[in-house]
């Protein structure tokens, strides 16, 4: 018989306690931004790598076409991304920001920043880089489970 206290990992509810942390922080502190916590993930992603399409999105997130599409739509209509025809393929719509979204993605970049810095503590740049490539493989190799 499984322990009680095993059923959920200990690490998964550290992962969720600090999502939600973030989450709670966010609401508290940005909320002259008209984004919403599922969007940022997106308009990130398009700021990291612009010229993505959504079925990238759908690929990199696991989501359905559905949501990336109503997300984008959401994006679109705050002012934040445009959509481009691909010149090469005229049937593919890829992703930008716009100067708008420029601005909001630098401006959700710098608050992570400062939460991380306030919640880091006493754990070393070394540490936090070790935390954040082992982050990396779980994130690729769960990608194999796809």
């Amino acid at each position: 018989m499984i322990e009680k206290s095993v059923i959920i990992p200990e690490h998964v509810n550290y992962l969720m306690t600090l999502i939600k942390s973030y989450e709670a922080h966010f609401r508290k502190n940005v909320g002259s931004i008209d984004i919403n916590i599922g969007e940022i993930p997106i308009l990130l992603a398009i700021y990291a790598d612009e010229g993505l399409n959504q079925i990238d999105l759908v690929k990199k997130f696991h989501v359905t076409e559905a949501n990336i599409s109503k997300t984008t739509k959401n994006l679109l209509l705050k002012d934040l991304i445009l959509k481009k025809i691909d010149s090469e393929n005229n049937t593919k719509k890829l992703l930008f920001l716009t100067e708008k979204g420029q601005e909001v993605s630098v401006r959700l970049l710098t608050f992570f920043d400062e939460w991380k810095e306030e919640i880091k503590g006493d754990i070393s740049n070394g540490e936090m880089y070790a935390f954040a490539k082992t982050l990396e493989k779980l994130y690729i190799n769960s990608q194999k489970s796809f």
